[in-house]
C-alpha cells in the first residue's frame, strides 16, 4: 500500500478529507493515506456506511450535508459496495460491470453529487499500476 500511495502522489492526487470504512483493513489503508499525504486526525472520517453492508444513499447525504464544500475526497472502504457506488454515480445503475481491486483507486469528477449518474470517470488504475508509478 505505500508504493500505491506514492503512486497517487506521482499523479498529483490530492486529498482533503478521507472517508473509511471502520474495518481493520481500511483503516490500515487510511493510515498510510493519512501519513503520505500529510493530513491531520480530524481529516480522516470513519462511517458504516462505507462497511461492505453500507448503503450508498446514505454515504451520498452524509457527505452532502457535512462535507459538501470538501473538494477533494477519498473513500476508503470494500468490495462489492465501492464497485456499485462507482457505478451509480457513473450510470444511475448500480450493475455495471466494474470491479475495484484491494488497493485499485479511481478517480471520479463531480459537480452535484447526488444518488444517481453525477460523476465522469477520469481514470481507474490497478495496484500494480499505482505501484510502478510510486516506484
Amino acid at each position: 500500500m505505500q508504493k500505491i500511495a506514492q503512486g497517487l502522489k506521482a499523479l498529483k492526487a490530492e486529498f482533503d478529507l478521507i472517508i473509511t470504512s471502520p474495518y481493520v483493513r481500511a483503516i490500515g489503508t487510511t493510515k498510510i493515506l493519512k501519513k503520505a499525504f500529510d493530513l491531520n486526525k480530524e481529516d480522516v472520517v470513519e462511517t458504516e456506511h462505507l462497511s461492505p453492508v453500507g448503503y450508498s444513499d446514505q454515504l451520498i447525504n452524509l457527505i452532502n450535508e457535512k462535507y459538501a464544500e470538501v473538494e477533494n475526497i477519498a473513500l476508503v472502504g470494500h468490495e462489492p459496495s465501492l464497485s456499485s457506488l462507482v457505478s451509480i454515480l457513473l450510470t444511475g445503475d448500480p450493475n455495471l460491470a466494474l470491479t475495484l481491486k484491494k488497493g485499485g483507486v479511481c478517480r471520479l469528477t463531480v459537480d452535484t453529487l447526488q444518488y444517481g449518474h453525477c460523476a465522469t470517470l477520469e481514470w481507474l488504475l490497478y495496484p500494480s499500476q499505482l505501484a510502478e508509478f510510486g516506484e
